[in-house]
């Protein structure tokens, strides 16, 4: 997840948790009440852009600050604004990285954290040897930004140098002792090499912040690929208590479950799944396994069944109804 960095005023948050509000609140109404009197009053629209990024409306934000930049174009405040909301949104519009990187004035020396958004935005488009010079040139004054390091490890790791990422992403947590997706980059480079320092930054991701179920996921994954099933399991847990929804971790339970032959368990795992989303084919074909090794044959050919009624193209489910027939 990329880290919206506002400059002056950070907020940090997640798109996937937050909702954009359709009712804006009684704050914005007034906020608006006031700019129809005093349109062009910097002050409030200023304000009203801050709550809007609060809940996460960038499309209002950005209304906001373009009026911003039309009011004082040579403002560099406003233009790394505006550049940085367009960065914000470029997943929803791809518009909008070309927008960015329209904005951003040539001479970055004045405003140096543009180089870093210009970065950013380079990596986006796979233009690593740019990005990596905009990085180089903004570092000697902020060589402290953590989230300077991180990207520049983002960039090797992407490059195949996974050394020059590892040195990277470290640098990002000394400088960030809680810069939880560096911790988690330097958990996939070492889970890849097989290395157990793998479990230790998994960990320390969660230790920055318990409340993170990608970090719970990750560790789950990796304790489930050495095959220590029973701390995957209490990884899961530690989601299921935080989510009990959570399709991937009841899931995945399920599957240790169907391994370690506890097949009523793994049915009501994947039962659990299936409930909540009943177009999922390799929940059905799952549970249709347990069935069958727990000797219930019928429901497993239902299971089956319904696999490829769902997805056709499922070879092991048909070579399963096949094999029951």
């Amino acid at each position: 997840m990329f880290r919206l960095l506002i400059f002056l005023i950070i907020f940090l948050f997640s798109c996937s948790e937050r909702n954009i509000s359709s009712k804006e609140p009684s704050s914005i109404a007034e906020l608006s009440r006031a700019l129809l009197e005093r349109p062009n009053d910097t002050l409030l629209l200023l304000e009203r852009r801050n709550r809007f990024v609060e809940i996460g409306n960038f499309e209002k934000a950005i209304i906001d600050q373009k009026q911003l930049f039309e009011l004082d174009t040579s403002n560099f405040y406003y233009r790394y604004e505006l550049a940085n909301l367009y960065f914000e949104l470029h997943t929803s519009n791809p518009n909008y990285i070309s927008n960015s990187l329209a904005l951003i004035a040539e001479n970055s020396s004045v405003f140096p954290r543009m180089l870093l958004l210009r970065a950013k935005l380079y990596y986006i488009l796979q233009n690593y040897s740019e990005a990596l010079k905009d990085i180089n040139k903004y570092l000697p004054s902020y060589p402290f930004d953590a989230e300077a390091y991180f990207f520049k490890g983002l960039i090797y790791k992407d490059m195949g140098d996974l050394d020059l990422a590892k040195s990277q992403f470290q640098t990002a947590v000394e400088q960030d002792p809680n810069y939880v997706e560096s911790y988690e980059q330097l958990a996939f480079i070492y889970s890849h090499n097989g290395d157990s320092l793998a479990k230790y930054y998994f960990k320390n991701a969660l230790i920055s912040d318990s409340s993170l179920l990608s970090s719970w996921y990750n560790l789950a994954m990796y304790y489930q690929n050495q095959g220590d099933f029973y701390n995957a399991k209490q990884s899961y847990y530690g989601i299921i208590r935080r989510d009990s929804l959570n399709k991937d971790a009841n899931y995945n339970l399920g599957y240790i479950s169907l391994v370690e032959g506890s097949y009523e368990s793994a049915i009501q795992y994947f039962s659990f799944v299936i409930l909540q989303n009943k177009t999922n084919p390799s929940a059905f074909f799952s549970r249709g396994i347990a069935y069958k090794l727990n000797g219930n044959n019928d429901l497993a050919k239902k299971d089956f069944e319904m696999t490829l009624e769902l997805s056709p193209e499922f070879k092991e489910a048909n070579d399963e109804l096949q094999y029951l027939k």
